[in-house]
């Protein structure tokens, strides 16, 4: 036998396996090395309190754009009802001066310290002419001769007599009583109760307030527009009485009293009630005739005897008969004096 048969085989010893690592699980879970932990991120760590700062000064700003169009909408909210009461109170206002005088004079007092209250009167141009001046008929009339030619220079003279409504606000402006108006209304009815020197204040004052020169018509330019430019009118209008109430305010049919101006006819040149309702005021002094009386169309004042302390007045009122409206008739009134039947127009400088 082989020696091989008989050699010992020694028992082969088995690795012992290595035990697998978990990759999944950190080696250790105890403290970690600085380094170690600065290396899991490069990135700089967020800050909890500035994105609540961001946070909350979003909101604040949402809370003030909310408070603000909150405050706005009340404002409109409030603009809108005072809105509409104004227009209420306008027009109530309107309907209320249109029912109560006294209203509309209150409102117009609160109002004149701050502005102006005057109303401008509509003129009329009247063109320059020539024209013979007097009482053309023959009538046995001393203080309207000599009939002489007079040449006038153009201007402009009020369509209507001055109203109430008015020299209402002259007297309100100016701080003056209200004249009376005898209880037959004012608007636009001619003032009355108002002297010569009434009616030159008036003109002087609405001149100031305009910037245009108003005053009262010479007694020339008066009988030239009545007669439409000087032609042979007895009346301003027509020659004819049977026509003369189309034209004109008189005792026939004014029924007591003062009408609102502008409700009759005119006359050739647009002017109402140059006849009738009230008597006018003109510039001029009182003279007994037209001896040397100027023939440039100017007032005739104190040259040769006028008596100023006495105003000429035309055109007949409310209360005279057909021959007293005549449109060359004169008379002369105390300059100082009041009366129901007088009032005036205004005139104008045209250059």
């Amino acid at each position: 036998m082989n020696d091989d048969s008989h050699q010992t085989t020694l028992p082969v010893e088995k690795p012992t396996p290595t035990p697998l690592t978990d990759t999944t699980k950190p080696a250790s879970l105890g403290p970690q090395p600085v380094a170690a932990q600065k290396g899991l991120s490069k990135d700089p760590p967020l800050s909890l309190n500035s994105t609540e700062s961001s946070r909350a000064e979003t909101v604040s700003m949402l809370k003030k754009h909310y408070q603000l169009a909150k405050r706005r909408k009340r404002w409109l909210k409030i603009a809108g009802i005072m809105g509409l009461i104004v227009i209420l109170l306008g027009v109530f206002g309107i309907w209320l001066s249109g029912e109560n005088q006294a209203f509309k004079m209150a409102m117009l007092r609160v109002v004149s310290p701050v502005m102006s209250i005057h109303l401008e009167p509509e003129m009329v141009s009247i063109p320059a002419g020539t024209f013979r001046q007097g009482n053309l008929q023959g009538d046995d009339e001393s203080s309207e001769r000599p009939v002489r030619d007079v040449h006038i220079k153009k201007f402009a003279l009020g369509r209507y007599e001055v109203t109430f409504e008015e020299f209402d606000r002259f007297a309100m402006a100016t701080g003056r009583p209200f004249v009376r108006d005898e209880g037959w209304g004012r608007d636009r009815r001619p003032v009355i109760n108002v002297s010569w020197e009434d009616a030159v204040n008036y003109a002087e004052w609405l001149s100031q307030e305009t910037g245009r020169r108003y005053r009262l018509p010479t007694e020339s330019e008066w009988e030239f527009a009545a007669r439409n430019r000087g032609r042979d009118e007895i009346w301003a209008g027509t020659s004819d009485q049977e026509q003369l109430a189309t034209y004109a305010w008189f005792n026939t049919n004014s029924t007591g009293r003062t009408q609102p101006v502008g409700t009759q006819q005119a006359n050739g040149l647009g002017l109402q009630d140059m006849s009738g309702n009230v008597w006018e005021w003109v510039q001029d002094c009182w003279h007994d005739d037209y001896q040397h009386a100027p023939t440039n169309g100017s007032a005739w004042l104190e040259a040769n005897d006028g008596t100023c302390g006495t105003r000429v007045r035309r055109g007949g009122s409310w209360t005279n008969s057909p021959g007293s409206l005549r449109s060359s008739f004169r008379t002369g009134y105390s300059a100082d004096s009041r009366s129901i039947q007088i009032g005036f127009r205004l005139a104008q400088d045209i250059d």
